[in-house]
């Protein structure tokens, strides 16, 4: 029996035509039994999103996306706010026969896949926001492309994070009888924006080649993390930071995939082995992390 395998990859940013055509090509090898998870970051261009779905979902049995922060950018566009955009990415992914929400693959040995709507909160969004402080003045404001490319309703009376959030309640009162794979874009832990030891983390802040730029500020959101233990998830996909991480917290396997920009590759922040999706379970083994 050929066995079902799930591939995770996030932060594919599809407009550079080399990340495509990885993706892609990677598709067409032959996996009409498995499924890939899209962690978001694609593309803030709904034609080119259509262009990877019209290429991906034929050669998956299932294909799971949720949109990150470019997707919900409204440049280049005719919505009027990122809202508008974001039930228009949803329809698209249903024409296509995308994924959005909970699926169950397998037969002799089985695991659900659980997508989640996620966004970050700021540091005045209280206990639900991964805000670590820095000494430099911070510009985030000024340097966030989200501060700028994003749109939000007047009528929103919630924290965006909190907006998602909400999107999620349907799916962690169903019945799950088998493991949990679930995934966001956002980070849900302030410990996985750091190296593994605080030795590394304070080196890491010595030598900020950013330092007027605060990612805790715009990384993720508790929110997450309390509905990943809502749902008992053995593992939790992530993207975003363009760092790639395989860490075990409090019995959660957290994993963050991406692939990233080519000049990240090329420098060496997103390792070689990020060049395509990563098998985190098979039907014949299972969990392969």
């Amino acid at each position: 029996m050929v066995p079902s395998r799930v591939w995770v990859i996030s932060d594919v940013h599809i407009d550079y035509q080399e990340n495509f055509n990885i993706l892609t090509d990677f598709a067409r090898r032959g996996h009409r039994l498995d499924a890939l998870i899209i962690a978001g970051d694609v593309t803030d261009k709904l034609d080119r999103l259509q262009q990877l779905f019209e290429v991906v979902v034929p050669c998956f049995h299932r294909v799971l996306f949720v949109p990150g922060n470019h997707e919900l950018w409204i440049r280049r566009s005719d919505f009027s706010d990122s809202l508008q955009k974001f039930q228009a990415i949803q329809e698209l992914c249903h024409y296509h026969g995308v994924q959005t929400e909970p699926v169950k693959i397998g037969q002799y040995r089985q695991v659900w896949l659980v997508p989640l709507y996620s966004w970050y909160d700021d540091q005045q969004h209280g206990e639900h926001s991964l805000f670590v402080k820095k000494n430099a003045e911070d510009r985030t404001d000024q340097m966030w492309g989200d501060f700028f490319h994003t749109r939000w309703p007047d009528t929103l009376d919630v924290p965006i994070a909190e907006h998602f959030a909400r999107l999620n309640e349907p799916f962690l009162a169903w019945n799950f009888d088998a493991p949990i794979i679930s995934f966001s874009h956002f980070l849900p832990r302030q410990e996985l924006i750091f190296n593994r030891h605080y030795e590394q983390e304070e080196l890491v802040k010595m030598f900020d080649p950013y330092p007027e730029f605060n990612f805790t500020r715009v990384a993720g959101s508790t929110r997450i993390l309390r509905q990943i233990e809502r749902l008992g998830s053995q593992v939790h996909v992530y993207g975003h930071q363009h760092r790639n991480r395989l860490r075990l917290l409090e019995g959660v396997t957290y994993v963050s995939h991406c692939l990233g920009y080519p000049k990240e590759r090329m420098l060496g922040y997103v390792h070689a082995d990020a060049m395509t999706p990563r098998c985190i379970w098979r039907e014949d083994t299972g969990f392969c992390l």
